[in-house]
Order: structure tokens, then C-alpha cells, then sequence
């Protein structure tokens, strides 16, 4: 069980990084869906990192599957929201290892379940994926879908954003992601085989629910994402949604209408 008081700077430093339209938050307010990402994080000792940045060993994994590793999917469940300022607990558990055979050849996927606290009160419980490739991986086509041109219309959400370097730089402080693939052009380019850094994943999926919160909609009950391919630095990105009765289908697109995160929010009151 790791606690935390929930301070409110880190998401006044996440919204400053971030440059979106906000009203604030204040010390006593909720805390934005998937934000709690800034907290509970692991402070690996020095000594402790590997050449890729990551903590060795981390996450219950053979240590010759680390040397690519990605936040590929999550589904978040939201049953209340976390206060801002108040102390709160997180557990967390694995809950299965699967080796797994792809294009590119052999991959490892943990899953890990998360479960948030408040006054002891389960407020959110979440599952992530976490995939580990053994070395670089040849260039494949990124994927496409016509979802952007499905949602041309008056009632559709969309917004732009060009992550630079230094929100990349900004977000990895704030999360404690010490992934060279994030802020090393060098590593990035000889030891994982990206043309450019590249964005985090928990960036996309933080930036698709907070349109959710730009077009004043109710409460997310559920986040579900998944990562289809990788975004870089310095190259824009369209986030789009488009509303359903009572649930919401969200993509991040980026240049050419490669589809790079597509998510689905549910929404409706939590548990009292």
C-alpha cells in the first residue's frame, strides 16, 4: 500500500504543461480523471536504473524483456473522485503474464491491476497493460481508420496540440519516467529504432479525457484506451471524439490520419 497526500501542485504544473482552456483547480476540488497518474510513483534508487532509464526488473518481469517497454492499453473504472489534498492509498497487484507472438516476433504482456483509496472508499480501480519487446522492431505501416472523417460534423469535439520537447521533458518530471525514448534523440534513434522521441502514451490518454472536460461532459464511470501507434515530438496531433447517448468514442490521429490511440469513455454518476 503506497500513500499519498494528493498535493495540488502537480496537476497546477500538469495544466500549466498542458496549455489547455481550464477554470483551475483548487486545493479542495476533484482530481481530473486519469491524473492520478502523477501520483503513487516509484523513486528507484540510481544504482537501481537501466540503460533505458526504467527501473531494473520493474514490474515483475524478466529483466532480457526490458529493453522496450510500453504502457500499451488501461481500462479505468471511476466509481468516486479523488479530492485533491487529501490522503489516499493505492495497492497494486499483478494480475496475469502472457508471452505473446506478433509481426515483429516474441513479446511479453503484464497485466497489473491498481486500485485507488480515499476515507476508505474504493474510488478507482484500473487495469494496465504493460508490453515488453525483446530489442528494436522494424518499421511497420501505422494503422488508419476513417474515424476522423466519420466525425466531421457540428457535433463532434476536436482540438489540436504539437507536443515540443519541453512538454515531454515536463511530463516525464511530473510522472518520475526517467524512458530515454522520451527526451534522447540519440538513444531514441541507435537503440530503439524510433525516427524521433516519442510521446508518452499516458499523455495522449490524459489529453483525450480532458476533451471530455473541455465540452462540459459528465463524469467519466469509464476510460478504456489503447495505444496503436507511436507519436513524436514536434509533429501535431488531432484528438477528436464524438459523442454516443452515454458513452463517447475518442481517437488521437496523427499526420497522414495514422491512428495512434483510440479510447471509449463512459459516462454517468459514480457510486455516492
Amino acid at each position: 500500500m503506497i500513500e499519498s497526500d494528493l498535493d495540488p501542485w502537480p496537476v497546477q504544473a500538469l495544466e500549466a504543461t498542458l496549455g489547455l482552456a481550464t477554470a483551475g483547480q483548487s486545493a479542495s476540488a476533484d482530481l481530473p480523471p486519469l491524473w492520478h497518474w502523477l501520483y503513487f510513483l516509484p523513486t528507484a534508487a540510481r544504482a537501481a536504473i537501466g540503460p533505458d532509464g526504467h527501473m531494473v526488473n520493474q514490474e515483475w518481469v524478466d529483466s532480457t524483456l526490458r529493453r522496450r517497454r510500453l504502457f500499451a492499453a488501461a481500462r479505468t473504472e471511476f466509481m468516486r473522485p479523488l479530492r485533491i489534498g487529501v490522503r489516499a492509498q493505492m495497492q497494486e497487484r499483478v494480475l496475469g503474464r502472457r508471452d505473446k507472438q506478433g509481426k515483429s516476433g516474441p513479446f511479453h504482456v503484464v497485466t497489473a491491476e491498481h486500485q485507488y483509496f480515499q476515507d476508505g472508499k474504493l474510488c478507482i480501480r484500473e487495469e494496465r497493460d504493460i508490453v515488453y519487446l525483446q530489442g528494436p522492431v522494424s518499421a511497420q505501416p501505422a494503422p488508419k481508420d476513417d474515424f476522423a472523417i466519420k466525425t466531421v460534423s457540428k457535433d463532434s469535439w476536436s482540438l489540436t496540440l504539437t507536443p515540443d520537447p519541453v512538454m515531454l521533458m515536463r511530463f516525464s518530471a511530473l510522472t518520475f519516467n526517467s524512458h530515454l525514448i522520451h527526451f534522447d534523440q540519440l538513444y531514441t534513434q541507435r537503440e530503439e529504432g524510433y525516427p524521433e522521441r516519442v510521446v508518452h502514451g499516458p499523455l495522449v490518454a490524459i489529453v483525450l479525457a480532458r476533451l471530455l472536460a473541455l465540452n462540459q461532459a459528465e463524469r467519466i464511470r469509464r476510460f478504456d484506451f489503447r495505444a496503436r501507434s507511436p507519436l513524436y515530438v514536434n509533429q501535431v496531433v488531432q484528438f477528436m471524439g464524438k459523442p454516443e447517448t452515454d458513452r463517447v468514442e475518442l481517437r488521437a490521429i496523427g499526420l497522414s490520419g495514422m491512428l495512434a490511440m483510440e479510447a471509449t469513455a463512459w459516462l454517468g454518476p459514480g457510486a455516492a
